[in-house]
């Protein structure tokens, strides 16, 4: 199977909408980007730095060792951030196919990869180094093995989905991947903008499910609520600019949401165990 290779620095992107083929897209630096078609899937390893990548389930920031696979649908944009040095594959769902069956490895139910921010580990790393060395001034053809060694070793990198999946209900593998993917959506809302469409009318909806069916659903397979979620996920937010910024207390309860000074320093100390001044003193002695 012929892989496009192209390569994009900062400022610079490429435009893949419309396109076919298997792409394997090197962008480095500040403002590198890439736009996908829709109903092409895509995966997004990220070496340096960080990368935005848009998302109906709002924008996923993918950091340094971490991966991002989503399924084909809507079209995609991905922007490099500062230091960024990333590789991405687009691959049609029939050529997906074709890969695994060259492989002759059986796909099953449901989506292969699930749309997660995830850590790279070893073996992917090295199957994506392997496929991003193959890049040159021109197309040129990249055997099956390679494609499908990145997808055999992204899906074995998402071991996390598997318990998951062993939570979720239906009587089906199929039944039960499409539970996780629904759900997937409203918690990927959560940890995208957590500011936003954050209530449980909105998640619900975003993952097709009545309020009840869908809390219930939800806990059991991620073990915790959407509303400890959303309280987590703007605890690491805090921790963030707590860590890298000046703002005072008051400033990053407010940054996070919180209009109470009170209700902020509760809810960080019951997360992270240490109140927000001790959690800042911990990081200056530390220096």
């Amino acid at each position: 199977m012929e892989v496009k290779f192209w390569r994009v620095g900062p400022g610079s992107g490429i435009d893949l909408a419309g396109a076919k083929a298997v792409h394997c897209v090197r962008g480095s630096g500040r403002g590198s980007h890439a736009l996908v078609a829709a109903g092409t899937a895509s995966l997004w390893c990220v070496l340096r730095g960080s990368v935005e990548v848009g998302s109906p389930d709002g924008p996923f920031r993918v950091s340094r060792r971490h991966f991002l696979a989503l399924p084909a649908g809507a079209a995609v944009r991905a922007v490099g951030r500062d230091g960024a040095d990333w590789v991405a594959l687009t691959v049609p769902p029939a050529a997906v196919a074709g890969i695994l069956r060259g492989m002759g490895t059986r796909r099953g139910p449901g989506p292969l990869l699930f749309p997660a921010v995830l850590p790279i580990d070893r073996a992917l790393l090295r199957a994506v180094v392997a496929i991003a060395r193959q890049a040159g001034d021109a197309p040129r053809a990249a055997p099956d093995i390679l494609l499908g060694g990145v997808l055999q070793a992204a899906r074995d990198a998402q071991a996390p989905t598997r318990e998951w999946l062993a939570r979720a209900s239906g009587r089906t593998e199929g039944h039960r991947r499409q539970t996780v993917l629904r759900l997937l959506s409203a918690r990927n809302r959560i940890l995208n903008s957590p500011f936003e469409g954050s209530d449980l009318d909105s998640l619900a909806a975003a993952a097709s499910y009545s309020k009840s069916h869908f809390l219930r659903s939800f806990r059991d397979v991620f073990g915790i609520t959407p509303h400890d979620l959303v309280i987590q996920t703007r605890m690491e937010l805090a921790k963030d600019l707590i860590a890298n910024s000046d703002l005072a207390i008051s400033e990053v309860a407010a940054s996070v949401g919180y209009e109470s000074r009170f209700a902020f320093a509760r809810s960080f100390k019951k997360c992270v165990g240490l109140t927000a001044t001790r959690f800042r003193q911990d990081l200056a002695d530390a220096a």
